[in-house]
Formats: structure tokens, C-alpha cells, sequence
């Protein structure tokens, strides 16, 4: 079973599933035939909006967290 990561086609933008041991190599959109590298970091550019957003989601409740933590150990 070989490692993949999701990245999509800079041509058409449809997602194609790539091994990670081409990471860097020039690979070709099996929708559409458009050469380009693989890159990891551009795999989804939906997804990462999605992680700021979960991320900011985490942020979130930890400080209200360490609030009611704070009022509780006043208590």
C-alpha cells in the first residue's frame, strides 16, 4: 500500500490522488492529460481554508476553557 495525498489539477481542478514518492516530480492529470508538480502544500487549496477555520474553531475553545478554569479555581 503505497502513501497518497490529494492535490488538484492546476489545469482543470479536478482532484487526483498522488503517491508521496512523487513528491516534486512532474506528474500528468489522469482527467485531462496537464503536466505539473506534485506539491503537498497546494494539494487543496479548500482544505487548508478548512483547517484556518477548524483551527481558529480550537482557539476558540481553549480560551474558554482556560476562562472557566480561571472563575472555577477562584471559586
Amino acid at each position: 500500500m503505497s502513501i497518497k495525498f490529494t492535490q488538484s489539477c492546476p489545469i482543470c481542478g479536478r482532484r487526483i490522488d498522488v503517491r508521496a514518492s512523487l513528491l516534486g516530480c512532474t506528474v500528468a492529470c489522469q482527467h485531462c492529460g496537464a503536466e505539473f508538480t506534485a506539491n503537498a502544500n497546494q494539494s487543496c487549496p479548500a482544505g487548508r481554508e478548512h483547517s484556518d477555520e477548524l483551527l481558529a474553531r480550537v482557539e476558540k475553545a481553549l480560551r474558554r476553557a482556560e476562562a472557566a478554569a480561571a472563575v472555577e479555581a477562584e471559586v
